[in-house]
């Protein structure tokens, strides 16, 4: 599966509207070369936007990305994984290697909700090139912590099942959304959800309730089916859950990441040609609601 012919073909990155907000919209709306600015990031970095060679579209955002620094910020006992080191440097190295200048930092399972590191890598990028989304502690977050977030560059909270493996009742978890979406409404922010697609099906009315914008995490996880025969046969319909997943993004405040294909092909990548279906069908029938990570 080669996400990056797709992405130019359709555009499928994240739109700058999404999380940068449309006040924000005449920093952020496509790539820069500003080898003056004042971001740490910018003046370690040669600036430059080189679309002619990369393909990169203008105004692309990398949509997904986790800043690891386990030597200074060791993750939590108990984390789901044992990361390996990827600083905002290495990140700033492989976005420019590819001519995309704008990313969005998505707080990583391991760090819970201190989201120090994330804070720090928001602000070493500067306001122009980043935007962050957060865990949160919704019992315990005040309000005036919201705000010095959004003020950073927050623009999104993440609620994460999938990294830590929880099986919530489905109706504790539309609570935990209520709350989430309750908090993050005020400052126009995006809930994002690592779920099951499955548990996206049980969840397909009560989406559109929560009054924010929602993203779904790597295709909406799907469950996907060993091949046999010709992956490009598969019917993505057959997929639990692909049907809700389809109705919500069409309409209109739901969003899906074609991301993280590794995670759920039945086969070796680089290219996870079992997800190809799944990909062309969500391009078909909802190309202006995907975002793309690499």
């Amino acid at each position: 599966m080669r996400l990056w012919n797709n992405a130019q073909c359709y555009h499928g990155f994240w739109q700058a509207a999404l999380l940068v907000g449309t006040s924000d919209m005449a920093a952020g709306d496509r790539c820069r070369c500003t080898p003056h600015s004042r971001s740490v990031v910018e003046q370690r970095t040669v600036s430059s936007c080189n679309v002619s060679t990369t393909g990169m579209p203008d105004g692309a955002w990398d949509s997904h990305l986790h800043v690891l620094d386990p030597v200074r910020y060791p993750p939590l006992p108990g984390a789901a994984y044992r990361p390996g080191v990827h600083t905002v440097w290495d990140n700033a190295i492989f976005e420019h290697s590819i001519g995309c200048e704008h990313v969005v930092m998505v707080q990583p399972s391991i760090y819970g909700t201190d989201n120090t590191l994330l804070m720090e890598s928001l602000r070493a990028y500067g306001s122009e090139r980043a935007r962050g989304v957060v865990v949160l502690d919704v019992a315990n977050t005040t309000l005036a912590q919201l705000e010095q977030w959004d003020a950073i560059g927050v623009r999104g909270a993440r609620i994460n099942l999938q990294s830590r493996n929880i099986s919530e009742p489905i109706e504790k978890l539309k609570e935990t959304l209520k709350q989430h979406a309750d908090a993050v409404r005020p400052f126009g922010w995006v809930l994002q959800l690592y779920a099951r697609m499955d548990v996206i099906a049980s969840l397909e009315p009560f989406i559109p309730t929560l009054g924010v914008r929602v993203v779904f995490d790597h295709f909406g996880d799907p469950d996907m089916p060993k091949p046999s025969g010709n992956p490009q046969n598969l019917d993505p319909y057959t997929i639990v859950g692909f049907g809700a997943l389809v109705r919500l993004l069409q309409q209109g405040e739901t969003w899906v990441k074609i991301s993280g294909a590794y995670r759920l092909s039945k086969l070796p990548g680089p290219d996870y040609r079992d997800m190809d279906p799944v990909a062309r069908e969500l391009f078909r029938v909802a190309p202006s609601r995907l975002t793309e990570a690499f």
